[in-house]
């Protein structure tokens, strides 16, 4: 991407002249392109914050604010700033670590094969009567919180993961939604909660941060939703439409949970303690730090990488895909389906505006933040209210929120019951299975099919046409998931609805979706012999260097790497 001259002069008055732009940041990308030397600095990070008590303090807090963080607008806010959190004391063990995203999508069709589900990344499927998790960079793992148990995973499909969503539905999602309060929920009750309830175990509780892949899960959420305020400025950059968790109507002065911090500051990557770009926006993070017109004069585009080719349509490698999948589709879509169904799904991409790998996103069209300078404070809140939960109790009245003193596995003392029980996910007998033990009328139940061929022969190739590779229906929520976040069954028949509906629809214009073929097998995965070996010495070599790191005053401190 590229940045216009007039975006440097823009952004320093973007929000207010209280507007600070972060002195160094970091470029989060996608897990498989990280380097040898990268994924051995993650891995070892991601083990002394394990060690050290982080991972259970986040699925605490986590826990604590779970019923105002989740099936409202501010769960896009809150969760920003948690990612930011986690990044940020993982920092202070070692100021070049950064938080990887997974772009779960491109691995929609066969999950469970993904390279990412592996023992080169965060591990597999859990294994024995309790589901551990036994291999990955997490193998062994024991938690502490709610109680002391192991890392738990429990595929919704036994030993493999039904299909979940496509790139191109999030695409459309994004393309359809024109405020927040449209964006919030399409992504919450597609991907977002279809990732957690594949996984299972850990991820399908309230303390579903205990998983490393909670993280890198969140940062690909968080990723849709900047790519999101990009596709058009000028209506999302600042879009916030929508309500907390009381109804109440947000705005950007509107604080956000447990750290009071207005959503204001969280908008912008870049700018205030939000010291992150995307690997999509690293140009724009390039030309931020030039000096000078002379440097930015001589700044020229690093040429695209390439991307690997297609076989009857599909990729054979979609590890070797160098850009993100929704990034990659936008052409595909605009090339392959008809008018119609463009009009329909991609209203964004009917003059071509939504197509191109290799277009530049001006970023002088973002206007300045709807407030009055005045308005606005760049400090967060007193310490006493930055520290309210959901329950309305400060740090200081949990006598939680200094994890600079080790905490006890054995301790009891949790507000929540101790015994663990995962939530029993339904499994995929390949014919169509329905939610089991929650049918009772007013509560939520969804039947599903991977492929609609009783009813579309045609769209998946039954006669000989369509497509070769037949996208596959989405696996639902739960009956179980509905209830624990207490959502409306009839809101959330109504987006599955919507989901289903464009499979059809672009099967039946014979639509070959790229990712469509999925991987075939993980076992190699495609991290080099040199990152799984130093991975492996990084994890062993970590019980003798781990630090204590007290949380800090302002956990988002400018820790990062590259200097602006």
């Amino acid at each position: 991407m590229k940045l216009s001259s007039a975006f440097i002069a823009l952004a320093a008055c973007v929000v207010g002249a209280n507007a600070q732009a972060c002195s160094s940041y970091v470029v989060r990308k996608e897990l498989r392109s990280l380097t040898a030397t990268e994924w051995s600095r993650t891995v070892r990070v991601v083990n002394l914050l394990q060690q050290s008590g982080w991972f259970a303090w986040y699925a605490y807090l986590h826990t604590a604010n779970f019923e105002i963080i989740h099936g409202c607008e501010i769960f896009f806010p809150f969760h920003r700033r948690f990612l930011r959190d986690f990044e940020s004391v993982g920092q202070q063990y070692d100021p070049q670590f950064f938080l990887p995203y997974w772009d779960e999508m491109r691995d929609y069709a066969n999950p469970a094969a993904s390279t990412i589900l592996s023992a080169n990344y965060i591990g597999t499927n859990g294994k024995g009567s309790d589901s551990c998790v036994q291999d990955g960079n997490v193998a062994n793992w024991k938690m502490t919180y709610p109680n002391s148990h192991c890392l738990r995973r429990q595929y919704n499909n036994g030993s493999t993961i039904s299909a979940w969503y496509s790139p191109e539905y999030m695409q459309s999602i994004l393309s359809r939604s024109t405020a927040m309060s449209q964006l919030r929920p399409a992504i919450e009750y597609s991907i977002h909660g279809s990732v957690h309830l594949a996984l299972g175990g850990d991820m399908v509780m309230d303390w579903s941060p205990n998983d490393f892949a909670f993280w890198l899960h969140h940062a690909n959420i968080d990723r849709l939703w900047f790519v999101w305020q990009m596709q058009n400025p000028a209506q999302n950059f600042w879009n916030v439409a929508g309500v907390d968790a009381n109804g109440k109507s947000l705005n950007l002065l509107s604080t956000i949970p447990y750290y009071g911090d207005q959503i204001l500051s969280t908008m912008q990557p870049g700018y205030m303690n939000m010291c992150f770009y995307y690997d999509n926006s690293q140009t724009i993070a390039r030309k931020r730090s030039l000096p000078n017109k002379r440097d930015e004069m001589k700044c020229i585009p690093r040429p695209a990488a390439a991307i690997p080719p297609l076989n009857d349509g599909v990729f054979d490698d979609v590890d070797a895909l160098p850009i993100p999948s929704d990034t990659y589709i936008k052409d595909t879509i605009v090339a392959s389906l008809p008018s119609d169904v463009l009009n329909k799904w991609f209203p964004t991409y009917t003059n071509g505006s939504g197509a191109s790998q290799n277009s530049t996103t001006d970023y002088s069209n973002v206007p300045p933040a709807p407030i009055n300078d005045a308005d606005y404070s760049s400090s967060s809140v007193s310490d006493e209210s930055s520290s309210q939960s959901a329950s309305g109790a400060s740090s200081e009245e949990s006598d939680y929120s200094d994890v600079d003193d080790s905490i006890d596995s054995e301790s009891s003392d949790f507000p929540i019951d101790g015994d663990y029980s995962a939530i029993v996910v339904p499994t995929d007998n390949g014919s169509g299975i329905l939610n089991e033990n929650q049918s009772t009328e007013g509560e939520y139940s969804q039947s599903y099919q991977m492929f609609d061929a009783d009813e579309n022969p045609d769209a998946y190739g039954i006669d000989g046409s369509g497509p070769k590779y037949p996208m596959p229906n989405p696996f639902p929520l739960t009956a179980q998931w509905v209830k624990m976040h207490h959502l409306s069954p009839d809101v959330i028949r109504e987006h599955y609805s919507q989901a289903t509906e464009f499979v059809t629809d672009l099967n039946s214009a014979g639509y070959q979706s790229p990712f469509a073929k999925g991987a075939t097998d993980n076992t190699d995965g495609s991290a080099s012999s040199d990152a799984s070996s130093s991975a492996d010495n990084a994890s062993s070599s970590d019980d003798a260097s781990v630090e204590d790191v007290a949380a800090p005053a302002d956990a988002a401190a400018n820790t990062d790497t590259v200097t602006a």
